[in-house]
């Protein structure tokens, strides 16, 4: 019949499935920074990706119970590196890059409708889903931030 322990064990564990799939959550909008970009697919799976992540190449981090847009955009933003994009995913976990994958594609806002493992009232993507925020314009970016993507070939300078 099974282990009493094992199958309270495998309820825990798919409950907050089941809370994540119902919850209304909004996005966060509070950042001088980071400007919200979009819900966008994670592109492992996309077949021709090569496994890639839609934010590959840059800093990530997971923190169970504890992750909110904040923490995120603080990581992304705060370090050595300033990065362009940040993005949540599966309610916990945070991806930090400078470049969006070209074939990751926007989807609607409703499907990253995973709440925040540390504010259940905020978006933190979804089960193979982003929640995406970029450097806004009116904030610029780094020195350091800036030399990230001219040495990786993203900026050209041009001088006439």
């Amino acid at each position: 019949m099974g282990h009493p322990i094992a199958l309270l064990l495998r309820l825990l564990l798919f409950i907050p499935l089941i809370y994540a799939a119902n919850a209304t959550v909004s996005v966060y909008d509070d950042s001088d920074k980071y400007k919200y970009y979009g819900c966008y697919n994670e592109t492992t799976q996309v077949p021709g990706s090569a496994e890639t992540r839609a934010l590959g190449g840059g800093i990530d981090e997971s923190l169970p119970g504890e992750m909110t847009v904040p923490k995120c955009l603080a990581y992304c933003g705060n370090g050595a590196t300033e990065y362009r994009y940040a993005g949540l995913e599966w309610s916990r976990e945070c991806w930090c890059a400078q470049t969006l994958s070209g074939i990751a594609e926007k989807l609607d806002d409703s499907a990253c409708n995973y709440p925040c493992e540390g504010d259940n009232t905020t978006a933190c993507g979804g089960s193979l889903k982003l929640t995406v925020y970029r450097v806004s314009s009116a904030s610029g970016l780094s020195i350091s931030s800036f030399l990230s993507l001219l040495t990786i070939g993203l900026v050209t300078i041009m001088v006439w």
